[in-house]
C-alpha cells in the first residue's frame, strides 16, 4: 500500500481505502466465475486457487503528491522485498504466480516499472537488467534491505519474478475509482437507483473486508458471491420496487418512542381498547416505528409518492372494513346482553386476523411488518379501529385531550 508518513493520516487512510475499493475492481473485472479474492493475508490482495495465491496484488495511492516509480523507489523495492519474504517464508512458487502492482502513480519511460507495464514496450528482460544493476551499485541506505532481500533469491526465482511481475500505472485515484465500479453496477439496475445500489454494495464489501481481516482463517470472497449480492440487490430496485432498509425486528428505545408526538401514539390507546397483552403491545409498537421509519425514507427518495401511500392505505381500509362489518353483525347477534369483556375479545379476534392479512405495499415488499405499521398508522387516526366501540371512545383524542402511554 501507500508509504505511511508518521503525519499523513489522510493519505495513510485514502490507501487503506483505496485497497479495499481496488479489490471490488478487480473481482468484478475478472472474467473468471470461479475466481475468490483473500485481502492482507497472502498480500494486499490476491486471487486464490485451492488456498494458494495465483496472483498477488500490492496496491499504491498517492493522494495529494505524485507517485514516485524511478528505479529505486522506495515503493518499488519494498514491494519487491515483500514478495521476497513471501517467496521465501511462505514457499511462493515464481513459475505460476502473477505479481501486480496497482498504483495511481506514472511509470517513467525507459524505467524498470515502464518495461513491466502491460503495453507493447513491455520487456521484462531490459527490467531485469536494471533492477539487478541497482541492486547491486546504489548505496543509499533506505532501501539496502529490499536490495539483500532480492539478491538473496536463486537466480531462476529472481527470473521469474520480474518476468511475472506486472505494474498497472496510472491507476484511477480513490475519488475516480468509483467510475470503473459504476458500469457493473448499472448491469443490476435501473438508472434512478444506481447510487443506492452502490451504496449497498459498498457496504456488503466493507462487511465482508472486515471478516477478512478479522478472521483467524483465512476467508475468501468468490466471484459468484458477490455477483449474488449484486443481482439481490439490484433486484430490490426495480421499477415497481421498494426497498427494505430498515431492519424490521429493531425495537426502538425509550427515548426514541418519546420523539413520537401525542397524536402518533393513539394507537395505543386503540390497542389498550382491547386489552392486548404486554408482550403483544410491545411487538406492534415495533412495528409501527420501523414502518414508520421505512415509509418516511421511501418518500424523501421519492420511491414511493404520497399518491401511492394514499391508494394502499384506503386497501387497508376497505379490507379492515370488511372485516369490522362481519364482526359487528356477529355482536348484533347478541343483542344488548354483550359485556366489555365480550367485545374486547372480539375486538382481539379481529386484530388477529388483520394482523394474518397478507396485502404487501408492492409484490415485493413481502414484510408483513409495513401493513401491520401502516395499519397502526392509521389507527392513529381512528380510520380503522379494533373494539367496535373505538370511534366513541378515541375521538377525543384527535382534540388534543388526553394521550396515554406507549405501554
Amino acid at each position: 500500500m501507500a508509504e505511511r508518513g508518521k503525519h499523513d493520516a489522510p493519505g495513510q487512510l485514502s490507501g487503506y481505502l483505496y485497497q479495499v475499493l481496488a479489490a471490488l475492481k478487480l473481482l468484478l473485472k475478472t472474467k473468471d466465475p470461479e475466481a475468490q479474492i483473500c485481502i492482507e493475508r497472502f498480500d494486499d490482495v490476491a486471487f486464490v486457487e485451492d488456498d494458494v495465491p495465483q496472483i498477488m496484488i500490492q496496491t499504491k495511492h498517492q493522494l495529494n503528491k505524485p507517485g514516485n516509480l524511478n528505479d529505486t523507489s522506495v515503493d518499488l523495492w519494498r514491494t519487491i522485498n515483500s514478495w521476497c519474504d513471501s517467496i521465501k517464508i511462505y514457499k511462493t512458487t515464481t513459475v505460476d504466480t502473477n505479481f501486480v502492482i496497482i498504483t495511481t502513480a506514472v511509470a517513467k519511460d525507459k524505467s524498470a516499472a515502464s518495461y513491466l507495464t502491460k503495453t507493447p514496450y513491455r520487456d521484462w528482460n531490459k527490467a531485469k537488467d536494471i533492477l539487478h544493476h541497482i541492486a547491486k551499485t546504489d548505496d543509499g541506505q533506505t532501501n539496502q534491505q529490499f536490495y539483500q532481500a532480492y539478491l538473496s533469491l536463486t537466480p531462476e526465482d529472481q527470473e521469474n519474478l520480474i518476468k511475472n511481475t506486472f505494474v498497472c500505472d496510472k491507476s484511477p485515484s480513490i475519488a475516480n475509482i468509483k467510475n470503473d465500479i459504476m458500469p457493473y453496477i448499472r448491469i443490476v439496475t435501473l438508472p434512478p437507483f444506481e447510487e443506492r445500489v452502490y451504496d449497498k454494495v459498498i457496504g456488503w464489501w466493507i462487511r465482508n473486508t472486515i471478516q477478512c481481516l478479522t478472521s483467524v482463517e483465512p476467508v475468501f470472497i468468490s466471484y459468484r458471491q458477490l455477483q449474488k449480492e449484486m443481482f439481490d440487490v439490484g433486484s430490490e430496485y426495480k421499477a415497481d420496487s421498494l426497498p427494505i432498509d430498515v431492519n424490521p425486528f429493531y425495537q426502538p428505545t425509550d427515548e426514541e418512542l418519546e420523539t413520537l408526538s401525542p397524536e402518533n401514539r393513539i394507537f395505543i390507546e386503540q390497542l389498550n381498547l382491547i386489552a392486548l397483552s404486554h408482550d403483544r403491545l410491545k411487538r406492534c409498537i415495533r412495528d409501527y416505528y420501523n414502518a414508520y421509519r421505512q415509509r418516511s425514507q421511501w418518500v424523501r427518495e421519492n420511491l414511493l409518492f404520497i399518491d401511492d401511500l394514499t391508494k394502499y392505505e384506503n386497501i387497508l381500509i376497505d379490507e379492515w372494513d370488511r372485516l369490522f362489518v362481519i364482526m359487528k353483525e356477529h355482536i348484533a347477534d347478541y343483542g344488548n346482553g354483550m359485556s366489555d369483556d365480550q367485545k374486547c375479545e372480539q375486538g382481539k379476534a379481529l386484530f388477529g386476523r388483520i394482523e394474518d392479512l397478507n396485502l404487501p405495499i408492492r409484490r415485493n415488499v413481502t414484510q408483513p411488518f409495513i401493513m401491520r405499521g401502516t395499519y397502526h398508522d392509521l389507527a392513529n387516526q381512528l380510520k380503522v379501529g379494533w373494539h367496535v366501540d373505538f370511534m366513541e371512545r378515541l375521538c377525543h383524542l384527535l382534540r388534543g385531550e388526553q394521550y396515554g402511554s406507549m405501554g
